[in-house]
């Protein structure tokens, strides 16, 4: 199934049949066939017309709306899964405090050791800086500290100081110049690199979420993150497996090739959010929908050796923990 992204400011989207037309200002820009539509990602003022809706809402086409800038902002969704015993498994199990810390445990675990992977991947393609070694020793620590760890919030604890030492190190990893990187900020992103993070990381969360429902589960339940109104908080733990592979590998190779120059970016000013122009959305999400159709690990024999097949085999290996079909859960561990 295809993931399709509008990001054309002002456009609007029609039916015609089976077919989504793409307009903006009477002019035809696109034609989209429904027949094999998975998602439709909106970016900005798209606007879908009451014919449109229903051929999304008949064909069951996952609807995300995002602000320009990559937040979101709403998601159009047919009915809940069927599968209530899946459901019902997943409510048990998190509800369970051994079950979902063995869960949040593994998901940390995972994520501090792909930073770490692709920390050492890129010391030895460049050569050996201080604080890339400092942030790899600080990574295997924290890794060592998750696996003792006897509550959710001793996990988080030391998911939130690995991170930490991840983005100290993260600018170094950035070998052009134009761009620079003095830590994690977001809500909202004030500068470059961080916005480009941001976004990213909001297209992987719409990736996450979609397989969750594809699989039948509750993506607001979740272990690592706390349920909270308004929070897919299993999409949001699912995706921490991902982010290194799928967004951060993606952002620094995009920048350091010069795919996405600093002319890309206003600046409106000390304290104000970064502004990404057109032409750098639009080339980002097609680099980050690339990365998704690209070549990944397969999780297990028979699952597509694709990012986007990766992660929706991961979210079933996942249901397959929680109806006790398959423990400890083994989480997204790339070679």
């Amino acid at each position: 199934m295809r993931t399709v992204y509008v990001t054309e400011k002002g456009a609007t989207l029609r039916r015609e049949g089976a077919l989504l037309r793409l307009v903006l200002r009477g002019e035809s820009l696109a034609e989209i066939s429904a027949h094999d539509l998975g998602q439709m990602v909106l970016m900005g003022n798209v606007s879908l017309t009451p014919g449109a809706l229903d051929l999304l809402l008949e064909r069951n086409v996952d609807t995300v709306f995002l602000t320009h800038h990559g937040r979101f902002r709403a998601r159009l969704t047919g009915g809940l899964s069927t599968n209530v015993r899946l459901r019902l498994a997943q409510y048990r199990c998190l509800v369970d405090p051994d079950l979902a810390l063995a869960a949040a445990r593994s998901i940390v675990e995972a994520k501090i050791a792909n930073s770490r992977t692709f920390i050492q991947r890129f010391r030895r393609r460049h050569g050996e800086r201080d604080e890339l070694v400092y942030a790899e020793r600080a990574l295997g620590a924290a890794r060592l500290r998750t696996a003792l760890c006897s509550t959710l919030d001793e996990v988080r604890g030391c998911e939130g100081s690995a991170a930490a030492a991840y983005f100290r190190a993260f600018g170094s990893l950035i070998r052009v110049p134009g761009f620079s990187f003095d830590g994690r900020n977001r809500h909202p992103p004030l500068d470059p690199v961080n916005a480009l993070l941001s976004l990213g990381y909001t297209l992987l969360a719409n990736n996450v979420e979609a397989a969750i429902e594809v699989v039948g589960l509750d993506p607001y339940l979740g272990s690592l993150h706390a349920p909270a109104p308004g929070r897919p908080s299993l999409a949001c733990d699912l995706m921490e497996e991902f982010r290194v592979p799928a967004v951060d590998a993606l952002v620094v190779a995009a920048l350091n090739r010069g795919a996405i120059p600093p002319e890309g970016f206003e600046d409106a000013g000390p304290g104000e959010p970064v502004v990404m122009r057109k032409e750098t959305v639009r080339a980002f999400v097609h680099m980050f929908e690339s990365r998704m159709r690209g070549p990944a690990q397969p999780v297990c024999p028979g699952a597509a050796a694709t990012y986007r097949g990766a992660i929706e085999a991961q979210v079933r290996r996942f249901a397959r923990y929680l109806t006790s079909e398959e423990r400890p859960y083994q989480p997204y561990r790339p070679r």
